[in-house]
């Protein structure tokens, strides 16, 4: 009876001990962060670098072939952000997340110069159009009105992908769509603006259109002569004017301007710009490069076809192209400041001037 009375005593204590122990089992323990994977990066299409697009200009919406490196880039052309969207974990951002096209700034300047960043404010929601396959993405949109004369563009926009942890990567400023000097700027938060830097896209298409911008049918050419006081007679446009008196014909002893303007109000443009006023039209000429060539026939002869390369300068202070016909100073001939094959200098022919 003792040694069962011990078995029963060694039982109970071995079931309480058990039961104690169950008791106290050690609890699951959660880690303080959630899991991470990696950072969305965007690559050009030739992807050469990180955080690089490809930038094209074309005349449609679907942007394969950029529109030519000697023309301009003008109101209702497309500019279209191509680039692969690389994220380890396998994040995307479909096209109906549109989370990359919905970071999107774009901005400008009217002059390149002296101008400041103006927000192109209707170029936001529906007017920007995204498409995704896989990591490709395509955004795109429209010069629209607003960004008439605008000599340099840049935007702004966000590594960014639908979901994953985390679902951004970097702010990247393109501060000129056209420079190839350098790739975006990259920071963790948005700035105001995309600087004043040249960064530009690190892949822009070699055959882009340039700026300024300009308005079909509100930018302008027109050629003007100096004043004796040294201002421009802008009353007179040469290559309109119905009139034959010598206020109207370029002369020998003349200096004569090349000026691009573009009509402030964006309709049909005049056939002379009005610089003054509260709304003045603008001088675009300092972002022109001009050519100069004799045009027509004379004594048999037509024009050659070599540009004019005497007397030719700038402006400094309006940045209109300029030329001097013959010698103004009246120390030589006239005709001898030209060897252009022609009979008598710049006699009998008229002047045209080519704006680039």
């Amino acid at each position: 009876m003792k040694k069962l009375a011990i078995k029963k005593i060694a039982l109970s204590l071995f079931l309480a001990g058990y039961a104690a122990s169950s008791a106290y089992a050690i609890s699951p323990v959660t880690t303080t962060n959630a899991v991470q994977g990696s950072a969305p990066v965007m690559w050009s299409q030739a992807g050469t670098a990180a955080h690089t697009m490809t930038v094209r200009i074309s005349n449609n919406a679907t942007g394969t072939t950029a529109i030519g490196s000697g023309e301009k880039a003008k109101v209702g052309d497309y500019i279209h952000i191509f680039y692969n969207l690389k994220d380890s974990d396998g994040d995307q951002d479909p096209t109906s997340a549109r989370k990359v096209a919905g970071t999107l700034t774009v901005w400008m300047k009217l002059d390149r110069v002296n101008g400041a960043w103006q927000q192109v404010t209707d170029i936001t929601d529906t007017a920007i159009a995204y498409e995704a396959d896989g990591e490709k993405g395509h955004i795109s949109f429209q010069i629209s009105n607003s960004m008439a004369g605008a000599e340099q563009i840049g935007f702004q926009l966000e590594e960014r992908t639908e979901f994953g942890s985390p679902d951004h990567g970097k702010w990247l400023s393109v501060a000129d769509i056209w420079s190839t000097a350098n790739p975006p700027k990259k920071d963790d938060t948005k700035p105001n603006d995309p600087g004043t830097g040249d960064e530009g896209p690190g892949d822009p298409d070699p055959d882009n259109p340039v700026g300024p911008v300009e308005l079909p049918g509100a930018t302008a050419l027109g050629i003007f002569k100096y004043k004796a006081d040294g201002s421009v007679d802008l009353a007179v446009n040469l290559a309109t004017t119905g009139n034959t008196d010598e206020a109207s014909t370029p002369m020998y002893g003349d200096k004569l301007a090349a000026i691009v303007w573009l009509n402030n109000s964006g309709g049909a443009v005049s056939n002379a710009p009005n610089f003054t006023g509260s709304t003045p039209d603008m001088n675009k000429s300092s972002a022109y490069s001009f050519t100069w060539h004799l045009d027509g026939t004379y004594a048999g002869d037509a024009a050659p076809a070599a540009a004019i390369n005497v007397g030719l300068g700038r402006d400094n202070t309006h940045g209109y192209g300029t030329i001097e016909l013959g010698d103004i100073s009246a120390t030589v001939k006239h005709n001898s400041k030209y060897s252009m094959g022609t009979k008598a200098g710049l006699q009998g022919y008229k002047l045209k001037v080519t704006a680039n």
